[in-house]
C-alpha cells in the first residue's frame, strides 16, 4: 500500500513552473526607426558628398567654379571664420549626425534589473550600415584634409 500511496502522490503533484520576469524588471529600448533614419542619413551624407565631388571634379579638370562660387572668399558677406565653421559643420557635422542616427536605429538596448546586465544588440540592416560607413569616410576625409592642410601649410 505504501507504494500505491507514493505513486498517487507523485501523479497528483503539480509540475513546477519557472517564474516569469516582471515587465518592470526588464527594459528593452529601440531608439529610432531604421527606415526613417536611413532616409535622413542618406540625405545628410549625400549633400556633403555632392559638394566634395564637385570640388574634386573642378580641380581634376581645371574647371571654373560655377557651382561652388558661393564658397569663394570674396563672394559671401560672412566673415571667413563664420564661413569656415558653417562649412565644417556641413562637411563633418552632417555625416556625424547621420552616423549617430543610423547606429541608434540598428541598436537595441536591454537592461535586466534582476541580473544587473546591460545587453546591446545590433540588427544587420545593410543600408544603415552602409550609410554609417560612408558618413564616417566623408567626415574623416575632410577632417584629415584639414589636418594635412594645417600641418603642411600653403606650399
Amino acid at each position: 500500500m505504501d507504494n500505491k500511496k507514493a505513486e498517487d502522490y507523485l501523479r497528483n503533484l503539480e509540475k513546477p513552473v519557472p517564474p516569469m520576469p516582471e515587465q518592470k524588471e526588464v527594459l528593452k529600448v529601440t531608439l529610432m526607426n531604421a527606415r526613417k533614419s536611413s532616409i535622413i542619413g542618406l540625405i545628410l551624407v549625400a549633400l556633403p558628398a555632392i559638394l566634395i565631388s564637385l570640388f574634386v571634379i573642378q580641380h581634376l579638370f581645371n574647371l571654373d567654379p560655377i557651382f561652388t562660387k558661393w564658397i569663394d572668399r570674396s563672394a559671401s558677406s560672412f566673415p571667413n571664420n563664420v564661413k569656415a565653421i558653417l562649412f565644417f559643420f556641413f562637411l563633418v557635422g552632417f555625416p556625424l549626425i547621420a552616423i549617430v542616427i543610423n547606429i541608434l536605429s540598428i541598436s537595441y538596448f536591454r537592461y535586466d534589473k534582476i541580473k544587473k546586465e546591460f545587453d546591446i544588440t545590433i540588427k544587420v540592416r545593410w543600408w544603415n550600415i552602409l550609410i554609417t560607413i560612408v558618413g564616417a569616410a566623408l567626415a574623416s576625409f575632410y577632417t584629415l584634409h584639414l589636418l594635412a592642410d594645417s600641418l603642411l601649410g600653403d606650399r
